[in-house]
């Protein structure tokens, strides 16, 4: 069982990263920035820590399996068209994680992220089918691929805007673009009916 002195100290030096990491680019940042704004000297630093993408590093995996949980939980509200209790769960995953994701959607300098994030979404996909089906087409493939780029985007583009549309209104969205073509959301949109 780890100290809660210890535990508090490593949260506290990730904290203070992570507010240094969402003004500016990982690579800007110095262990002395984090000590001092966590209010320890460096040397604790390296108690934790081998060095500041370990924080980084740390933080990116929990995040990463916060944002797969979430979007398996996005599945199954849409497959299941609504499910009150899978919306509460997202809703609670988001809101003890925004800092991060807001952070981890708009920074551009870390492509591996996103990419990561890409990947790991589209395996939950495929991982879904081929429980139903062994064989994969390759139609199969490029619609999982565009299911995935359009919910990434989306739930993305919620989460940087956030302010803009409440958890409730963006599934009742998220429902309805799921229910509806592109083409006929295109068709929509510029009044093409």
């Amino acid at each position: 069982m780890k100290h809660k002195g210890k535990t508090k100290t490593a949260e506290a030096l990730k904290e203070a990263f992570w507010k240094l990491y969402s003004k500016k680019g990982i690579d800007k940042i110095k262990i002395s920035e984090i000590t001092d704004v966590a209010g320890y000297n460096r040397g604790v630093f390296y108690s934790y820590y081998k060095n500041i993408y370990e924080i980084y590093d740390i933080i990116e995996r929990d995040i990463m399996s916060k944002i797969k949980e979430m979007s398996l939980l996005i599945q199954s509200f849409i497959l299941e068209e609504s499910s009150n209790s899978k919306l509460a769960a997202i809703i609670d995953i988001y809101t003890k994680h925004e800092k991060y994701l807001k952070v981890l959607f708009t920074k551009d300098d870390n492509p591996r992220f996103m990419m990561r994030m890409r990947k790991m979404l589209k395996e939950n996909l495929v991982n879904e089918h081929k429980k139903i089906n062994r064989n994969m087409s390759i139609d199969t493939e490029y619609y999982i691929e565009f299911y995935m780029a359009g919910m990434l985007n989306i739930v993305m583009y919620w989460c940087i805007n956030s302010n803009r549309l409440s958890i409730d209104d963006f599934a009742k969205l998220i429902s309805e673009l799921v229910k509806t073509k592109p083409v006929d959301i295109l068709k929509q949109i510029y009044g093409k009916n």
